[in-house]
């Protein structure tokens, strides 16, 4: 388990150190993820700053001064069984999260807001670096 609770600013140093150690965030052209996302976890907002397949910055609650193309919100609960080390189905990775909240109207999954052609593009690294944090939680 991580030694810091989820979303605190310890946690994301562990973060930013584990996706900035991954070795498949420096191929298959992840290392060509620059565009920043936002993690909320119930009203904390957090922009991951991206660059080069490396976590840059974390900003806590940026107002609107901080810059993303797109980011995942979710309640306290359905983050903390994404990071689960074998999280429950459908909230094991954020399309089929989002599918849940967006396409079926359900509650307790994560849904993707913002640019989806963003989405779309970085798909690959944006799924890895949520990944990372699972394994963040689990180190």
């Amino acid at each position: 388990m991580a030694s810091s609770e989820l979303g605190s600013e310890e946690w994301w140093d562990e973060y930013r150190e584990t996706v900035n150690a991954d070795e498949e965030m420096k191929v298959r052209g992840h290392d060509q993820f620059d565009d920043n996302f936002f993690v909320q976890i119930d009203n904390e907002k957090f922009v991951i700053e991206m660059y080069g397949g490396e976590v840059q910055d974390v900003v806590a609650n940026p107002g609107v001064n901080g810059e993303h193309s797109f980011g995942v919100e979710g309640s306290r609960e359905a983050w903390e069984e994404f990071v689960q080390e074998v999280p429950p189905a459908h909230n094991n990775e954020i399309i089929a999260s989002d599918y849940r909240t967006a396409v079926r109207g359900e509650e307790g999954y994560l849904e993707l807001h913002g640019n989806n052609k963003k989405v779309f593009q970085n798909l690959r690294p944006f799924q890895r670096a949520l990944e990372l944090m699972r394994e963040t939680q689990n180190a």
